[in-house]
């Protein structure tokens, strides 16, 4: 038969459905990522090493890169099945449907627009800009090849 969960369903889900809250390894976890990015960044020498201490702006940076390392781990180590209000299937859902499209539709424009965009460029503006045009164009294309061809692999 089926069992249910004996514990208490939580809002923001759990490590695994009978694990703990997802919450209770994502903020540690997400805190520890915050603060070695603050100390890396801090001893980078983008900054001018005499306007504060190292520590107050390390801890500074960490505050500001918290939320996103916290929503970050709690990503990677939360499962979908234990949130309440998710789907089964999201590749399914009318949303996944259209962002596949629209992400047709903007690869489609991307190769065109570069397209011709470099060689109108070529006429009359320097050559420079034709060059980068082409970069990204034929950056575009072998994306969408390698990306074909992993796809057309069993």
């Amino acid at each position: 038969m089926c069992e249910k969960s004996t514990k208490k369903p939580r809002r923001f889900g759990r490590i695994k459905p009978s694990g703990p809250p997802a919450l209770r390894m994502a903020i540690p976890a997400g805190l520890v990522v915050a603060t070695a990015i603050g100390i890396v960044l801090q001893s980078a020498p983008i900054f001018p090493h005499n306007t504060m201490n190292a520590w107050l702006r390390a801890l500074l940076i960490g505050a500001c890169v918290a939320p996103a390392s916290i929503a970050l781990v709690w990503a990677v180590v939360v499962d979908r099945s234990t949130v309440p209000g998710t789907i089964p299937n999201p590749e399914h859902s009318v949303e996944s449907t259209w962002y596949d499209q629209a992400a047709k539709d903007s690869f489609h424009l991307l190769l065109a627009g570069t397209g011709l965009g470099a060689a109108l460029t070529s006429f009359w503006l320097p050559p420079m800009v034709s060059w980068t045009l082409i970069a990204v164009f034929v950056f575009a294309a072998l994306v969408f090849v390698g990306s074909y061809l992993i796809r057309r692999e069993p």
